[in-house]
């Protein structure tokens, strides 16, 4: 899995450079993904020597800023 991980972080490095969005650190990734039967199922990346606690805070903290505006939203903007 380390060379998936290194292509990972290789080909988002270049994305973010390519858009001028700055020098990529650290990443996780969640993907739904299908297999040759059509089965799914979720796949977590991380960029190479992301350790579990780091993914973890960074999945909670994509998780927080995914919730509020999402909450706002349903609730008509009254939170």
């Amino acid at each position: 899995m380390n060379d998936l991980n290194s292509s990972l972080e290789e080909a988002l490095a270049r994305v973010f450079a390519e858009r001028e969005r700055g020098l990529l650190a650290r990443a996780v990734v969640v993907a739904e993904v299908f297999d040759e039967n059509g089965e799914r199922s979720l796949s977590v990346l991380t960029t190479p020597g992301v350790m579990e606690w780091d993914a973890l805070g960074l999945c909670r903290y994509g998780v927080l800023s995914i919730e509020g505006p999402a909450a706002a939203y349903f609730a008509g903007g009254d939170l």
